[in-house]
Parts: structure tokens; sequence; C-alpha cells
């Protein structure tokens, strides 16, 4: 008897478990390593140059109007951010004077790789300080920037994405690279995980979501939204859009929400 109640109790309790909870995992594979901005973006730096042999570093914060230069050497820098000068092919550079001599920087557009860490960068970089010459990469984390923010997904693998039903919405994004998280929605489940951006690449996951039971073209559709989003990304983002591509071609298009 005493085992029968057991049992009983068991499927009772059972049958109480909550439908929703965190529990469907996806994690990405064959993805590429991508950069940490995540300091960096949180201070709000625009422009990061590294180096090494000797290790350095260089930041510019506009809205802080900072520049700061440090140097294993004890070579440091803080100094307000110089006039930026433009050149045609995409290069900039700044020229000040500072105490005891001047300061050149030069971000040269020009694929670049870290030797020690083999990341790549979008610009070669050359600093001059009263004469010392340091050499590395740099990147522009203006775009990256933009990332953060609320994505609704507007086309999916080229097909417009429809909600038909009081329960289905369009998925979307909440994007915060300073915390390296995304929340969001698939258009049925609450979404969140972990993402990374550098200047070229982004990347998603692992994701948990919820596991409510989708209906119709809602369950297709979260089924393609999950499976783009762990596949090797890059992306384009400006003017309200975010268009993620996988080999070049857009296989999610996402508008801002305002």
């Amino acid at each position: 008897m005493r085992l029968i109640l057991l049992s009983v109790l068991l499927l009772f309790a059972s049958c109480r478990r909550p439908s929703k909870q965190l529990a469907a995992m996806f994690t990405p594979t064959n993805q590429p390593e991508i950069a940490d901005y995540t300091t960096y973006l949180k201070a709000g730096d625009e422009l990061l140059a590294l180096g090494n042999g000797p290790s350095w570093s260089l930041t510019i914060n506009s809205s802080k109007n900072t520049l700061r230069f440090k140097s294993i050497t004890g070579d440091s820098l803080n100094i307000p951010v110089p006039e930026r000068q433009s050149d045609s092919d995409g290069s900039f550079r700044f020229d000040t004077p500072v105490e005891s001599g001047r300061l050149k920087v030069l971000f040269a557009l020009d694929s670049c790789v870290d030797k020690l860490s083999g990341q790549r960068f979008d610009y070669r970089v050359e600093v001059d300080l009263r004469g010392k010459n340091y050499l590395g990469c740099g990147v522009s984390l203006r775009r990256v920037a933009l990332l953060q923010d609320i994505w609704v997904l507007t086309d999916l693998q080229g097909q417009p994405v429809k909600t038909n039903s009081s329960r289905s919405e369009a998925p979307r994004l909440e994007i915060s690279l300073t915390e390296g998280r995304v929340t969001g929605t698939t258009g049925c489940n609450r979404l969140n995980g972990s993402v990374r951006a550098d200047s070229r690449l982004i990347r998603f996951g692992p994701l948990a979501t919820t596991k409510m039971a989708c209906a119709g073209e809602g369950n297709t559709t979260e089924a393609k939204f999950l499976t783009t989003l762990l596949l090797p990304l890059a992306y384009q983002v400006g003017e309200g859009k975010l268009i993620l591509l996988q080999q070049g071609k857009p296989v999610a298009v996402f508008k801002k929400v305002d």
C-alpha cells in the first residue's frame, strides 16, 4: 500500500512541473574565435590599438575627450583627443605636441594580425612618442557599438517573417555586448545566452530557451531562427537595420526597435 501511495505522489509531482523552464540548450559548433571587447565597450572607447615587443595599448574615447597610451616600458599619456586627420584611402592620423616632444599616431587601413593572439584587426597602427616607435594593430569599435540595441526580425532565410495568431510575435533580440549577453524571443519562447562581436563577425551561444509548444508556422520559424543564430555569422549594421550573413549571403534581417 505504501509503495502504491509513493508512486501516486511521484506521478502527481511530475505532472505539476512547470512547462516554462530554461531547459532547451543550443550550442554553436565550428565557430571562429572572436575578440572580447567588453571592457573597452563598457568604457565607451571608440578606437583601440594594441602591440607587442614591447607590449603597449592606445585607446581613444571621444565622449570623455581622452587619448590614453600605456607601454610596459613605462611610457604613458593621458591627454585630450587631438584633431583627427583623415586620408582618402580610409586611413587616419593624429599629430600633437606633448611634454618633451610629439605624439604621432597612424591608423592605416590594412588587415593586421596580432602575432601573439592571432587576432585579426582592421588597421595597422604606428605610434611615434617622443621619437620612440611602437607598431601594432587597431580597430574602430563604433560599428560594434551599434549592435547594442533591440532588433526585430523581418526576414529569415530570404522569406518575410509573418505572425498569424494572437500568441505569435516576430522574433526579437536585445544585444548587450557590454555584458556579453543576448535576450529576446524566438517568436514563441523566451531566449537568452551569450554573444560576442568584433568589427566583422558576431557569435551567439550557447543559447537557452523556454519550452512552450509553438503552433503552426511559429514552430517552423523558431527552428530556423535558432539554427541561423548558431551559424558562423558576419554582419552589417547601420541606418536602423541589422543584417546577418553566412558565406556572404543574408540569412536574417532585423529592424531597430524605435
